[in-house]
């Protein structure tokens, strides 16, 4: 579980109901339904319509994603494992390598080393791989997308709503009774596709992108690491190219 994920959705809506309750009104007043179906359930036909099916299959996987920690190793961590696979290759010979490749839980690095194992060089190896990347780049750039399109519409239904409520507000100025209920709607929409917009979309927007970048630069140094010793490099290259990537993404 990514703790700073669930403590960031779980502070930022305890900190708006503890208001709401220090306000002395009460919950109830800030229960709509009219403001809950403009703003939640347009936010909900947008999105909809914005992707295709087998995209919005993926939206509880994607929140699920930003709920875990990254699956990847650290990058320190990475790269001397792969200098440890080309120092055993250059010992013992590629087969040395077999059964623990087998063994190992990352796919992609999995899959790159597997291709060492079988003997692949490095123009098609590198090709393969960064293909490979390409893909899961679009899957993951289409996910966090959805995110990011759901809180601005959520943002924008709010201002729908609270243009509607003023509308009705301003059509019964003459009946007392009708302009609270207006009100009401006018001021809750905005404030419920704010919460939508940034307690949630937002967040998991950005939590999505970070891990993200962080498997992205993990499978670049992948690829590398995996190229090089497909063309035969020496260790100290190797080393010295991938560390080169750590202080990259340090600065």
């Amino acid at each position: 579980m990514d703790k700073s994920t669930l403590g960031g959705l779980v502070a930022g809506w305890g900190m708006v109901m503890l208001a709401i309750v220090l306000g002395g009104v009460g919950f109830g007043p800030y229960i709509d339904i009219p403001s809950v179906v403009i703003v939640f359930g347009g936010t909900i036909a947008v999105t909809a319509g914005q992707f295709e099916g087998k995209d919005l299959k993926r939206i509880v996987p994607a929140f699920k994603v930003a709920l875990n920690e990254v699956k990847v190793e650290p990058l320190p961590e990475l790269v001397e494992k792969i200098v440890f696979y080309a120092t055993e290759i250059k010992k013992h010979g590629v087969m040395q390598i077999e059964q623990k490749v087998l063994q190992e839980t990352n796919p992609f690095f999995k899959e790159a080393f597997q291709l060492l194992v079988d003997g692949t060089k490095p123009d098609a190896l590198q090709p393969l791989m960064e293909l490979k990347l390409e893909h899961m780049n679009k899957r993951h750039t289409t996910m966090i997308s959805i995110f990011g399109n759901m809180g601005g519409t959520a943002g924008a239904m709010g201002m729908i709503g609270t243009l509607v409520g003023l509308v009705a507000m301003l059509a019964n100025l003459s009946d007392p009774a009708a302009v609270g209920p207006a009100m009401a709607v006018a001021l809750l929409t905005t404030m419920y596709g704010a919460l939508l917009g940034t307690l949630f979309a937002g967040l998991v927007e950005s939590k999505l992108s970070q891990k993200h970048n962080v498997e992205v630069t993990a499978c670049e140094v992948i690829i590398q690491g995996a190229t090089m010793i497909a063309a035969e490099e020496s260790i100290g290259n190797i080393k010295m190219q991938l560390n080169s990537i750590l202080v990259e993404v340090a600065e």
